[in-house]
């Protein structure tokens, strides 16, 4: 049996506000703030080590460009090596200063697969807001196998009900991605962030978990945008043979000692 620790946008550096004061607001901003996020990833870091996970995927948006490097030199210092993929906050130009997967396929672009006895993971870059045509058809290439597929990427591909997916934040050309899925007999299991929420969704063959952000929240089911800065967390995933589960670890700042609930 093997866990594998996902956290997602981390956001360091860019400390969220809205731009209309009240719940009338659809659109958020960042200003750079030195420091924001930052005692969130460390507290989900210690949780995570704490609990003896050694295996970590990061599902993109690190944070500022500047923030880049304090990043990893905070991954190092728990003595983690995580598999990054890259959000739309993220350039490769920048995070591949400080990382680099030996096996890395794409050029300009970080994807990659790995594969064990039972499942075949392949890691996608939607740093464009969208799946480059090469990588697309790179990812088809890769579907081409009788395993499980475990598909690690930032952006959902299957629809969730809530405002953020009609502003823009939506996967570009995410229909055909989803329709190649849904054409294989493969189960498919994939885990993004982006959207800043927790939820569960499924479609035939599909299933999709999108995990709590590392920074702040944005609440699902209203019908305007709502920032929650109060809680943060991450994403357990547990592999027994051809098993897979998971469960989401959650910080609340409002308690006393920030308090853990699973």
């Amino acid at each position: 049996m093997k866990k594998i620790a996902f956290l997602t946008d981390t956001h360091l550096g860019q400390q969220v506000f809205l731009t209309n004061e009240g719940l009338g607001s659809g659109k958020m901003a960042y200003r750079e703030e030195a420091g924001a996020y930052q005692e969130n990833l460390r507290t989900v870091l210690n949780d995570i080590v704490k609990k003896g996970i050694s295996e970590v995927v990061f599902g993109g948006d690190i944070g500022s460009t500047e923030s880049n490097k304090g990043f990893f030199e905070i991954i190092n210092e728990y003595r983690l090596k995580p598999r990054i993929i890259l959000g739309n906050h993220d350039y490769y130009s920048e995070v591949s200063k400080y990382y680099v997967p030996d096996f890395i396929t794409g050029e300009q672009e970080m994807n990659y697969v790995q594969e064990d006895d039972y499942f075949k993971y392949i890691y996608l870059d939607t740093s464009s807001n969208s799946i480059s045509a090469g990588q697309f058809e790179w990812f088809k290439d890769e579907l081409k196998t009788e395993k499980k597929i475990i598909i690690f990427l930032h952006h959902p591909v299957l629809e969730i009900i809530t405002p953020i997916d009609n502003l823009g934040a939506a996967l570009g050309r995410r229909d055909e991605v989803k329709r190649v899925l849904l054409e294989i007999k493969n189960e498919v299991i994939i885990f993004c962030g982006h959207y800043h929420m927790e939820d569960e969704t499924s479609e035939k063959n599909i299933l999709q978990y999108s995990s709590l952000a590392c920074s702040y929240q944005i609440e699902k089911a209203v019908k305007t945008m709502i920032i929650n800065d109060q809680t943060f967390g991450y994403r357990i995933i547990t592999i027994k043979n051809n098993n897979i589960g998971t469960e989401s670890i959650t910080f609340n700042k409002l308690d006393s000692n920030w308090s853990c609930y699973i």
